[in-house]
């Protein structure tokens, strides 16, 4: 079948470029997930942005991390049959996850539409749950601006929600799973973790410098 979109087409060569670069090579990496199957450790809540990105961002290769996509990578408390829900129970149960990561990310839509009070009925009533951030950040006496605080609290918020899913609960009681809450600078190419003893998000990532291995993690809660 032929296409002719030009928008089209650069999304057929860049399936050129993933096939020269997983497929089209002796033990080729997508033959080993294919016959080998899959065994992500990691599995990522981000945002629909597409700037943020893990896979990009992170620089992984497929079969490396599970992801959901969510604006503002809201995290709704529990609620059975969920995309989400299914999701957490499939891969802390069936494929052995061992952390999850909550990556919000600066410069945020979702929050600048949470503070302006969008209009917008379908946008609004999604992002409703997302007022207890809003709140809590308004109340916070920081230099920081209204947005960062907002985009942080965000962030804490849905790793706390992580808790109430069931197969969430369950691993962490078993001590299978991590939490982690992480924040992507977009506008300085930064990554930041939320340090629980500090009660703040800390640099762990930026040109030149990296953390080899974190000795904290967030279970969530504000």
């Amino acid at each position: 079948m032929a296409y002719h979109f030009s928008m089209t087409n650069k999304l057929l060569t860049g399936f050129e470029r993933f096939r020269s670069k997983y497929y089209d090579k002796p033990d080729s990496l997508m033959e080993k997930l294919v016959q080998e199957g899959q065994a992500p450790k990691y599995f990522i809540v981000s945002c629909i942005d597409s700037r943020s990105s893990p896979a990009t961002i992170f620089d992984m290769a497929p079969g490396t991390f599970f992801g959901h996509k969510a604006m503002g990578a809201i995290v709704r408390p529990y609620n059975q049959g969920t995309a989400l829900s299914a999701a957490l129970q499939f891969t802390l149960n069936y494929n052995k996850v061992e952390e999850i990561i909550v990556l919000g990310h600066t410069g945020c839509g979702a929050v600048q539409a949470l503070l302006e009070n969008i209009e917008d009925v379908e946008i609004a009533s999604f992002l409703r749950v997302a007022q207890q951030a809003a709140e809590k950040a308004r109340a916070q006496k920081s230099d920081i601006d209204l947005q960062r605080r907002t985009e942080e609290a965000l962030i804490l918020q849905s790793a706390a929600n992580l808790e109430t899913y069931p197969s969430v609960a369950k691993a962490l009681a078993e001590n299978r799973v991590k939490i982690h809450s992480w924040l992507f600078d977009m506008h300085n190419g930064i990554l930041q973790a939320y340090h629980p003893a500090k009660k703040t998000f800390i640099t762990i990532a930026e040109r030149g410098s990296c953390e080899n291995k974190l000795d904290f993690c967030c279970h969530g809660g504000l």
